[in-house]
C-alpha cells in the first residue's frame, strides 16, 4: 500500500477552488494561541495544476495553530451518496493530529453515533486510521506518517453501511478508479468479521432504527442528513473531547498529551476527489443550494 510521497504542490486559490478557508472561524475541536484557526499567518492552500478538488495543508514550526479548509458549499445527500474516492500524500506528520479528508454530518450528535466519517485520521499522533469519530469498526493501517501516499475508497452500499479502504494507486488504477471492494455478509459480519479479518474500516448501527448510516445523529433527531468534506490538521493549545482523546502522547519523540508539535514541519495534500451518487453517469445529486462550482467533485452527466 506504500509508496514513496510525490511532490507537493501547493498553488494560489482561485475561484475555481471548491474549498473554503477562511481566517478566524471557530471550530470547537481546535484553537490556536490566537483563540480560533487559519489565524497565525498559514491557512490551506489550492494546489499548483488544474485540480480544483486539491487541497494542500502544511504546518509552520514553532506555531501551535490550527488549519481547515471546508467545502460549505456543495452538501452530500446521504441518501443519494454512494462512493468518494481520492489520492493523498503525507509527509512529516509524526506527533500531528490532522484529517487529510473527512465527512461531517451536519448535525452533529451522539458521538460514536453521529455519522462521522474519518477516511484518513491521524488520531492517535502516531498512526494513520480509518476512523468513525470512536464508532464502528475502526483501523489503524501501516500507512507511514513520515513518507506515504496512496488512495482512499469511502463507500455506502444498498444497506447503507459504510466502509472505508485504503490502497495504492496502482491497486485502485487496475480496479476502475477505487480501492478494492470489502466482502461482507451483514452489519455484524462487516464490523466484528470481516473487516476485522480485512483490512478496511466499518460503520452500521445495530443499536439503532434503521441500524445503518441512516440511523446515525447526521439523520435522525433533526438530523438533515446531509454532510460536509473538512480537511484539517489540528496542532493547537485546546479543544473539545476529540482534542483529548486524539492529542495523544508520542514518547518517541518526547511529545507530551495535548501538547502541540512545535517541531513539526507535517504537510498533508489530497486531490482527484470524486464522488458518485445515483445520478446519470454516477453523479452525486448535491444537496438543494449547493454550488454550480460542485461538478467539478463528481463524474460528468
Amino acid at each position: 500500500m506504500l509508496l514513496v510521497a510525490l511532490g507537493f504542490s501547493a498553488g494560489v486559490n482561485n475561484a475555481s477552488w471548491v474549498w473554503s478557508a477562511p481566517v478566524g472561524e471557530h471550530f470547537y475541536s481546535c484553537a490556536s494561541t490566537a483563540g480560533s484557526t487559519n489565524d497565525l499567518g498559514t491557512a490551506p492552500t489550492a494546489c499548483i495544476g488544474d485540480d480544483p478538488t486539491c487541497v494542500n495543508l502544511k504546518v509552520t514550526p514553532g506555531k501551535a495553530e490550527c488549519l481547515v479548509a471546508t467545502v460549505p458549499d456543495c452538501k452530500i445527500p446521504m441518501h443519494d451518496f454512494v462512493s468518494m474516492d481520492y489520492d493523498f500524500t503525507i509527509n512529516s506528520c509524526n506527533g500531528v493530529w490532522a484529517a487529510p479528508l473527512w465527512m461531517t454530518p451536519d448535525t452533529w450528535q451522539w458521538g460514536a453515533g453521529s455519522g462521522e466519517i474519518d477516511s484518513l485520521e491521524f488520531c492517535t499522533r502516531d498512526s494513520v486510521d480509518l476512523n468513525f469519530a470512536g464508532g464502528g469498526h475502526q483501523l489503524q493501517t501501516n500507512i507511514s506518517l513520515d513518507m506515504s501516499s496512496g488512495h482512499v475508497t469511502v463507500r455506502k452500499d444498498g444497506e447503507g453501511i459504510v466502509t472505508i479502504k485504503a490502497c495504492s494507486a496502482e491497486q485502485a488504477d487496475a480496479n476502475g478508479g477505487q480501492c478494492p471492494q470489502p466482502e461482507y455478509t451483514s452489519c455484524e459480519d462487516c464490523q466484528w468479521g470481516a473487516a476485522a479479518e480485512d483490512s478496511y474500516a466499518c460503520w452500521c448501527n445495530p443499536g439503532t432504527t434503521p441500524s445503518n448510516i441512516y440511523g446515525s445523529g447526521g439523520c435522525r433527531n433533526g438530523g438533515d442528513c446531509l454532510w460536509t468534506l473538512v480537511s484539517d490538521i489540528w496542532n493547537g493549545v485546546s479543544g473539545d473531547s476529540g482534542y483529548a482523546a486524539c492529542m495523544t502522547a508520542v514518547p518517541s519523540i518526547g511529545l507530551e498529551k495535548e501538547q502541540p508539535n512545535l517541531k513539526s514541519h507535517c504537510e498533508i495534500e489530497v486531490k482527484k476527489i470524486v464522488l458518485k451518487g445515483s445520478g446519470p453517469n454516477q453523479s452525486l445529486k448535491w444537496g438543494a443550494g449547493s454550488s454550480p462550482s460542485c461538478a467539478a467533485l463528481t463524474t460528468s452527466e
